[in-house]
């Protein structure tokens, strides 16, 4: 079953192209939203005292550091336009404890008209 997910989900995604802008989400909400700017960081800082800094690489991003204890958000490494298809969270970098959400925007790049 799960490899039957999996390879549906390759194939829709072989019809997106990652585009070289990232968009950061706080509690569900657009925080902010930046074209890729390779060795650039932006800073997440929330008012409880959470802070998040996203860099910024050639074609992606990682989480550089975090506030948060676990960390798993560090350890989920880089979405880059050569790797987000093949990555288990796809375009996103997720810290479940400061609720930030980092994505790589992507654009669909099917011409046809949907089946229906």
């Amino acid at each position: 079953m799960a490899a039957g997910v999996l390879a549906g989900s390759k194939m829709l995604n072989s019809r997106k192209t990652a585009r070289d802008e990232i968009a950061v989400y706080v509690n569900g909400s657009l925080y902010a939203a930046s074209p890729i700017k390779p060795g650039e960081d932006l800073v997440v800082e929330q008012e409880n005292g959470s802070v998040n800094v996203i860099r910024m690489v050639e074609g992606g991003f990682f989480m550089q550091s975090s506030t948060c204890k676990n960390q798993d958000c560090i350890y989920q490494g880089a979405v880059t336009r050569d790797n987000w298809n093949t990555r288990l969270l796809g375009t996103h970098v997720i810290c479940l404890p400061n609720r930030v959400d980092v994505m790589l925007l992507v654009d669909s790049t099917d011409t046809e008209a949907p089946d229906v």
